[in-house]
């Protein structure tokens, strides 16, 4: 049997659906039970913004913005729908997760996704956009730029002072609503050399706020290019979900993991996506999952840990219940996966 000293993470995307607090602590109740360690709670996206500190004003050195208004639902977009429901989570919500979650001896990770995945948000700012895409930030502009590293240092402090060893600011599919997936076009018009100087700004921040730093594998030397643009802190923990897809050329697991990076697994191919009866994992297939086995065929030896994701991309399915109904159904495939992990 394995020793169980490594990362066993559930990942709850509560940005695009509002999670209460009742269903939020019953996630937490189910990992308990299945031996899982961290909740990676991402509250951010293009579908919503769903937490709110009691100071909502940002101010960098291009002026003030009042983040209050972007709170709630965002836009809906291809196959990917709001909940309708307007909500968010407080700081008192927060507290009373964090209180929940120390009970059961799980730490929690929050997750703020940058500089893509950012429509909530950028609906109130639409002047900080990337030319052609309504989720992203333009790289190019210093106060686009200053805008989200100072939403990110704002939330860092906040989850420092509650005591997280972690955080999560996203950095997949960067731009990728545009006529062609962003990291590939900035990747051959050069613009990587801007990801790359936010991406270590980025960390630097989350390190000086006494955490670790983690992010997607999505932009971490694209097309296995660790030369040209410029070296990547490795202290950033990679969360490896796909080495890729035609035109969407991802560094492998291998090579990142050669570079230094630890890498959690994040094998989107056991993914549970809500309203998608196509893609949504089983017990039956959770049982399956093997932490060295990384998404297309690839293979780590020794990765840093694992994670279980819970995508709410179409966030109106299962109806307005605060997501007591995702956590019913998602507890018996948390159990299966935390077994997979101790065979």
């Amino acid at each position: 049997m394995k020793t169980l000293d490594k990362m066993r993470i559930f990942f709850l995307d509560a940005g695009r659906k509002y999670f209460g607090v009742e269903a939020i602590c019953k996630m937490l109740d189910a990992m308990a039970q299945a031996g899982l360690t961290h909740l990676q709670l991402y509250f951010s996206d293009n579908q919503g913004f769903r937490f709110a500190l009691r100071d909502m004003t940002l101010t960098t050195a291009f002026g003030t913005y009042d983040l209050a208004a972007a709170l709630g639902d965002g836009y809906a977009e291809g196959d990917k729908a709001t909940d309708g429901s307007g909500k968010y989570l407080t700081e008192t919500d927060m507290e009373a997760i964090f209180h929940h979650a120390a009970s059961k001896n799980i730490h929690i990770i929050p997750v703020l996704n940058m500089p893509g995945h950012l429509g909530t948000i950028l609906m109130q700012f639409p002047q900080l956009r990337y030319a052609g895409s309504k989720s992203s930030i333009d790289l190019a502009n210093p106060e686009a730029v200053a805008f989200a590293l100072g939403l990110l240092e704002k939330y860092a402090a906040y989850f420092a002072g509650l005591g997280c060893k972690y955080f999560n600011f996203g950095c997949d599919e960067y731009a990728n609503d545009r006529d062609t997936m962003g990291f590939d076009r900035i990747y051959k018009d050069g613009g990587m050399k801007l990801f790359v100087s936010f991406i270590n700004q980025a960390a630097a921040i989350v390190k000086a706020a006494g955490m670790t730093p983690m992010c997607f594998n999505d932009g971490i030397y694209y097309n296995n290019d660790a030369d040209t643009y410029g070296a990547i802190d490795t202290d950033l923990m990679i969360c490896h979900w796909s080495h890729g897809w035609n035109g969407y050329d991802l560094a492998t697991p291998e090579m990142l993991a050669a570079q230094g990076f630890r890498l959690i697994n994040t094998n989107s191919t056991y993914y549970w996506v809500l309203g998608r009866s196509d893609w949504q994992l089983g017990c039956e297939k959770a049982l399956q999952f093997d932490e060295t086995e990384f998404e297309g065929g690839h293979s780590v030896k020794d990765p840093a840990g694992s994670m279980l994701c819970v995508w709410c991309d179409l966030a109106n399915a299962d109806g307005l219940d605060e997501g007591a109904g995702v956590a019913k159904k998602i507890a018996p495939v948390m159990q299966a996966f935390g077994q997979a992990l101790k065979k």
